[in-house]
């Protein structure tokens, strides 16, 4: 047989590979950029791995955790597993933290701060959310807010939980997200076994997580892995492909395109019709203080602030904060400086024991971080098989229940080469 072709080195496309590979299927999977990992990759700055934006990981990850496990790599030696306790400060309300405990199932396990802070009309108001997700999965599709407002949310769990909740595993503000997906990202990861909610904090890089592994992977059982190789055209012969690079082509019976959804429609464009997304930024502020300096939370949320999310890096290196800023905004446009200057200033105020200025700072803005998770987006999103035979895609916009995650690029990636190999004779 000849081996199967994917364009696109990603952890969708890498986990399609390892699901081939692991049937014993000959794959080359062949990649435009140096590095493999898409955009879920290492950065190089200074002395410091880094990654170019923060992906939460939770233990709903399933499909990731044992694709690691698949690949050799230990996700106990890899993570640390703490269970949910994720603090929401902001200037207008009084902190509110989410939690979701082995002896409670939420919102229980949030009903004293609830009650506490807000009374008895936040705790019923979040009950009411939560009894009503299997309701909304039967109906059809709205915007987020259109479901919290249908269920009498009050403005500061809105502002305070849902809006930020919504926008940061959506990358969506809750106008336009999709309350399907919003309502199954609440429910898979606090409605299921305590342990789905739990945080999975890294000791490394992302490519480390999983990349190198798979390409370590595939190459160990025949495949390769080819990188600075970018796919000029491709074209169809009598059923098979043939995908011509720089100074290089290939032909196989069976191809999948596992790049991202832009470059995908550029490479599917004379072949069959693609429905590109909206894209949604995501901004990334690296800061680096001194080593001393630590937060008492892996992960806080910030609200009414430019800062959004504050992730402590003091397990990969002591005194480094990477904050992250979803959506849209005039701050895409702020020179770094500028940038630097305004997160420094809202840490400082939210956490006076941190200096008034970090030693050093580092910005990644990803532009096409994520499709926008909308409501119309959601309904269009294409699924993995395509009209013209042995062409196939995956990547984490491919249909699934899910925003882009990179639990659901692995999942895709198995879900297609399972629907590969069931086609073949």
């Amino acid at each position: 047989m000849s081996p199967i072709i994917i364009i696109g080195a990603g952890w969708s496309g890498l986990a399609a590979a390892v699901t081939l590979s692991q049937q014993g299927v000959p794959v080359q999977v062949i990649e435009s950029a140096k590095q493999i990992g898409g955009r879920a990759r290492r950065v190089q700055w200074g002395y410091r791995n880094i990654d170019n934006g923060q992906h939460l990981m939770i233990g709903a990850y399933h499909r990731l955790l044992n694709m690691m496990q698949i690949v050799g790599l230990s996700p106990d030696h890899i993570f640390t597993r703490q269970a949910i306790h994720l603090p929401l400060l902001s200037q207008k309300y009084s902190p509110l933290t989410l939690t979701r405990s082995s002896y409670l199932p939420w919102p229980l396990s949030m009903a004293w701060p609830l009650l506490r802070h807000g009374g008895l009309s936040l705790v019923m108001a979040a009950f009411r959310i939560q009894r009503h997700i299997p309701q909304l999965l039967q109906q059809q599709d709205c915007s987020v807010i259109e479901w919290l407002q249908y269920h009498h949310q009050p403005m500061r769990l809105i502002e305070q939980l849902w809006a930020p909740l919504c926008l940061a595993t959506l990358n969506t503000p809750i106008e336009r997200a999709s309350a399907h997906v919003f309502a199954t990202v609440i429910h898979t990861t606090l409605n299921q076994q305590a342990t789905d909610a739990d945080l999975l904090i890294p000791n490394q890089d992302l490519t480390a997580i999983f990349p190198d592994a798979a390409a370590a992977y595939i190459q160990q059982r025949g495949g390769q892995v080819i990188t600075q190789q970018r796919i000029q055209h491709i074209t169809i012969n009598r059923k098979q492909f043939i995908i011509t690079g720089h100074q290089q082509q290939w032909q196989s019976a069976q191809l999948i395109i596992a790049t991202d959804p832009h470059r995908m429609q550029q490479l599917l464009a004379p072949h069959i019709d693609f429905p590109t997304p909206s894209y949604a930024p995501i901004v990334t502020v690296y800061l680096q203080y001194p080593s001393h300096c630590q937060l008492p939370d892996a992960i806080t949320g910030l609200t009414g602030t430019l800062s959004q999310w504050v992730f402590d890096k003091h397990s990969q290196y002591p005194g480094l904060f990477a904050v992250v800023i979803s959506g849209k905004g005039p701050h895409i446009a702020y020179q770094q400086a500028q940038l630097v200057a305004i997160i420094a200033t809202e840490l400082h105020q939210h956490f006076p024991q941190l200096p008034a200025m970090p030693n050093d700072a580092f910005v990644i803005r990803e532009k096409r971080a994520t499709f926008e998770c909308s409501v119309a987006a959601q309904a269009s999103r294409p699924r993995y098989r395509t009209s013209q035979p042995g062409l196939w895609l995956t990547n984490d916009y491919i249909k699934n229940h899910y925003p882009a995650t990179l639990e659901g690029a692995i999942q895709n990636g198995q879900d297609c080469v399972n629907a590969i190999l069931a086609s073949l004779p």
